[in-house]
């Protein structure tokens, strides 16, 4: 019960970062001295984490499916496109560099889809995309 708790309270912690990036792109003027802007960030503050416990409330039978579109949108990029993107764009000098970043890049985009469009078909069943068993 006591981590159930400590994992409430941590929740603020870590949406704080998201936030302060999204207020720094929506609001130009500080709180500090305009009354209307901190209430304006304050209902931003808290309509975000409202929306953040919607999700949570209604997409927990669906968690598979959320954890899959993140590790599509973000992991899939992150272990593949990236790394040989940069790669591509700071180090490769030969041909045969080039390609094999290419290929992987490729690789990254196609993974990407398919977990994504796999994450979409099977949103909503419990059923998996493909029987293992009977194979």
């Amino acid at each position: 019960m006591l981590y159930s708790v400590a994992i409430l309270f941590s929740m603020p912690l870590q949406l704080f970062p998201a936030v302060k990036i999204m207020e720094a792109m929506m609001f130009t003027r500080s709180g500090r001295e305009h009354k209307s802007v901190k209430w304006q960030k304050n209902l931003f503050r808290t309509a975000t984490t409202l929306f953040i416990a919607f999700i949570a409330v209604f997409g927990a039978d669906q968690l598979d499916n959320v954890v899959s579109l993140v590790g599509s949108f973000c992991l899939v990029p992150l272990s593949f496109i990236y790394p040989a993107s940069m790669h591509l764009k700071l180090m490769a000098d030969t041909r045969w560099m080039r390609i094999k970043d290419s290929v992987l890049i490729v690789i990254g985009v196609v993974a990407m889809v398919y977990v994504t469009y796999i994450s979409v078909v099977t949103w909503g069943t419990s059923d998996p995309p493909i029987d293992v068993c009977s194979l």
